[in-house]
């Protein structure tokens, strides 16, 4: 069974400082206006979060380190209990480590890191910002000497599915990092504008993950919660375990609320079961009733022929998944 605790996801702000190909949102140079939500409006959006049962305060944007009041969220979080708190960046200010410490001493101890290759080459051509890759790492080595953990997000996409046993084999050998995220994405915004450009379906991916999956398993890498996301079982039959979003929340746990900028929640999967399909034929697979479905901008691109139910469940591949909880923090203040 998988280990999973509740998130209060709040996004916190719309602005970036970087120029990312594959983002889901549209070109900051063509929107109208950024925004970036008063501390007031947070500390309401947390404390209904701890109403619900919420253990991880979970902070996205935008690009949340260019929030002035972030330090002051993140201490308001620990200061009512929120025992994980989890700031999610490109790492391009992580970089400078006076101000991640000035995160970690406000109580910030997960930082989920946006990687989306194994070299300069590609993740600075992708962000779009020279130089982006070396402040990744730098930021890997802040985090990890200020007693803080890292996650790590990397976007599929045509220009890095090919190598993505490599970009596995950096963060497992290199840096040690358990827990990392690989992400088939949405086709919305810069993604959707740059779609001849970085589209590439689960099937071209198919035998690179393979192969990323093998060098797991001979190296015996220890990988922490499951590793992809927005896929099927029927893409990676031996590979579910590994899986995370793609059951029904009624599955897992009761679905989470998402706090949006212009002030209103969000049910996470009820959104995502709504942007999702199936074909006829899913009535056969064994994981019908958990799965939600392959999503619908998936088919207009590819076609959905490649989705074929699963008859029978097969041996999964030997990659255990740890579910190490991560380190509370020392001096936790509850109200």
């Amino acid at each position: 069974m998988q280990y999973k605790i509740k998130n209060c996801e709040i996004i916190l702000n719309s602005d970036c400082n970087a120029r990312c190909s594959f983002c889901y949102q549209p070109d900051m140079e063509t929107k109208e206006s950024s925004y970036r939500m008063p501390f007031k409006e947070a500390a309401k959006a947390l404390y209904d979060g701890k109403k619900r049962g919420a253990q991880v305060a979970y902070f996205i944007g935008g690009e949340i380190t260019l929030h002035p009041d972030l330090p002051q969220i993140v201490a308001f979080a620990r200061k009512i209990g929120y025992p994980y708190i989890q700031v999610m960046s490109n790492a391009l200010k992580l970089s400078n480590y006076a101000y991640t410490k000035t995160l970690v001493d406000a109580g910030a101890n997960l930082f989920k890191i946006s990687l989306h290759g194994y070299n300069s080459k590609i993740h600075d051509g992708l962000v779009g910002v020279q130089g982006a890759f070396l402040k990744v790492v730098k930021s890997f080595e802040n985090i990890k000497k200020l007693g803080a953990e890292v996650t790590v997000n990397c976007t599929l996409n045509k220009l890095n599915y090919k190598s993505v046993h490599k970009f596995a084999e950096l963060i497992t050998r290199k840096f040690e990092i358990e827990d990392f995220n690989i992400i088939f994405p949405h086709y919305t915004g810069m993604m959707k504008d740059n779609v001849e450009m970085l589209k590439v379906s689960v099937k071209q991916a198919e035998p690179y993950l393979r192969k990323m999956l093998g060098v797991l398993e001979r190296s015996k890498a220890k990988v922490e919660n499951a590793i992809l996301i927005n896929f099927c079982p029927c893409n990676l039959p031996e590979a579910t375990h590994l899986m995370t979003e793609w059951e029904r929340p009624d599955a897992v746990l009761k679905d989470e609320p998402m706090y949006h900028l212009e002030g209103y929640t969000e049910r996470i999967y009820q959104m995502k079961e709504e942007l999702r399909t199936k074909n006829k034929s899913c009535l056969k697979c064994v994981y019908n009733k958990r799965c939600m479905g392959f999503e619908k901008w998936y088919v207009d691109i590819f076609g959905s022929k490649e989705f074929k139910p699963i008859i029978k469940r097969i041996k999964p591949v030997n990659i255990r998944p740890t579910f190490r909880k991560v380190k509370k923090l020392k001096s936790l203040v509850v109200n």
